[in-house]
């Protein structure tokens, strides 16, 4: 029932909110047509973008993942990165295929002004549109609703009630509540909805109510529970759902997901383990890294090679073990900043280290040393954005320290991340910085998306210019 119901929902939003784009689109186009061609763009080829857009579409709804696909629940910050995936897609679409067919007959007046129409759109219908359509066809109280009764502790009865996220049971009213049988106190002393009898008046609650619907909250687990609510929705013919508070019982960053039959919660969400994610972000590293190897690495190269000459002679590039994806050991790239020692053993820069020949503070500082790491990204082994990767050494060390360091492990290492971007740099003193920078990387796991990325390389930038006191 709720199943085919939300299911129901979520095609109906989609509907809506593309037919919603082709009013857009065959809106303003005769308006541009007739305000800055006098009538002279042929519809042909918007007809054609109509058609790519909804494809992009599909292909977009399609590789999301389901609970995002459901839009119910989320958070206005996980709806914003949903509005702006969407856009960028239609936006790929749109400008790749004229991009490879050469194909300027679209008026850039028409891009900039539908496009600019289409996010408002996209975000207004993904922030209010998808909840004022479900309480436009399920309205609490209107007719053909069915009576709902909560099963539960207190404690989950009130939060189910309270909780904006608490999930939404479409065409449903709450009637009251039913405590659990076990008889477990909950700290939930004043609800806002009745209890409506013990346990073992199941029957007589459910038909004194002309309830329809059973809720159960947490209790699939207990037999002297499951039963007897089974054996009177079969006689009564109820509908009956269990609800499981995957948050509260196994931590806010879980992910449930169903295979098969079974019900598998992972503790911490991870957007890249998505296929279509993590070719998205390879291609956008692809890109970044070949342009930034074309046009950046010649330049430094001859200047870094010719301070090297003048005061340090030796290797052009310092090669180093670092610690990437799932703990894979790779050897990272960096302009020799330090003079040439045949040793190599680890020891963490520091403010003033008589190992930094002259003229290479600034290499150091500006963070110049690390761009030839745009070759390990084009390699496979780094991304342009994620968890700055450490020396065997230090990981080893500083895994001791935080119980959650190796974490960052989960995803590819970066050339700058959140924390680089929130100007957390240098040596790592202190307990402090060490959560600090941890916190961000995970947080930068859990939360990725493309134009994430993007945010960060933005807010880098800064750091470049004005680096932080810590940058060594």
């Amino acid at each position: 029932m709720f199943a085919s119901r939300h299911q129901g929902i979520i095609r109906l939003f989609f509907i809506l909110q593309q037919l919603g784009v082709l009013a857009l689109l065959w809106t303003i186009y005769p308006l541009v047509n007739w305000l800055r061609f006098d009538w002279e763009l042929s519809m042909g080829p918007y007809r054609e973008a109509g058609l790519l857009l909804f494809a992009a579409a599909l292909v977009e709804i399609f590789s999301r993942d389901p609970e995002s696909r459901a839009m119910s629940g989320l958070s206005r910050r996980r709806l914003a990165s949903i509005s702006h995936r969407q856009t960028l897609f239609a936006l790929v679409s749109i400008l790749g295929t004229m991009v490879m067919l050469k194909d300027d007959s679209l008026s850039r007046v028409f891009l900039v002004t539908f496009f600019l129409c289409y996010f408002i759109w996209i975000y207004w219908t993904n922030q209010y549109g998808f909840r004022l359509l479900h309480q436009f066809l399920y309205k609490t109280g209107a007719k053909g609703n069915s009576g709902a009764v909560l099963i539960g502790k207190p404690d989950d009865v009130g939060r189910f009630c309270t909780d904006a996220d608490s999930p939404k049971t479409p065409g449903t009213d709450i009637l009251g509540y039913i405590p659990d049988p076990a008889g477990v106190e909950g700290g939930a002393l004043s609800l806002s909805i009745p209890q409506l009898g013990e346990f073992a008046d199941i029957r007589r609650v459910c038909e004194e109510t002309r309830a329809r619907v059973l809720l159960l909250l947490g209790l699939r687990d207990r037999p002297d529970v499951v039963s007897p609510v089974k054996q009177v929705s079969g006689e009564l013919g109820l509908r009956t759902m269990w609800i499981e508070d995957v948050d509260t019982h196994y931590g806010k960053d879980s992910h449930p997901f169903y295979s098969g039959r079974f019900s598998v919660v992972s503790h911490i969400r991870e957007p890249l383990e998505d296929p279509t994610n993590r070719a998205i972000k390879r291609c956008f590293d692809l890109v970044f890294s070949t342009l930034g190897i074309m046009a950046l690495l010649p330049p430094l190269v001859v200047y870094v090679k010719a301070v090297q000459m003048m005061f340090a002679r030796g290797p052009l590039f310092y090669r180093q073990q670092r610690t990437g994806r799932n703990g894979e050991v790779f050897e990272i790239l960096k302009f020799r900043s330090m003079y040439f020692c045949e040793k190599d053993e680890f020891e963490q820069a520091r403010p003033g280290d008589s190992r930094v020949y002259p003229g290479a503070r600034l290499l150091r500082r500006l963070s110049i040393d690390e761009f030839p790491q745009l070759i390990n990204v084009f390699r496979g082994d780094m991304s342009v954005v994620g968890p700055r990767p450490h020396p065997i050494p230090l990981d080893e060390r500083l895994s001791k320290e935080n119980p959650v360091y190796r974490m960052r492990h989960l995803s590819k290492p970066g050339i700058t991340g959140l924390a680089q971007s929130r100007g957390w740099r240098g040596e790592t003193k202190s307990g402090r910085q060490l959560a600090n920078r941890t916190r961000l990387d995970l947080f930068y796991i859990k939360k990725w998306s493309l134009g994430f990325d993007i945010r960060i390389i933005f807010e880098t930038i800064p750091q470049f210019i004005k680096p932080p006191k810590t940058a060594v």
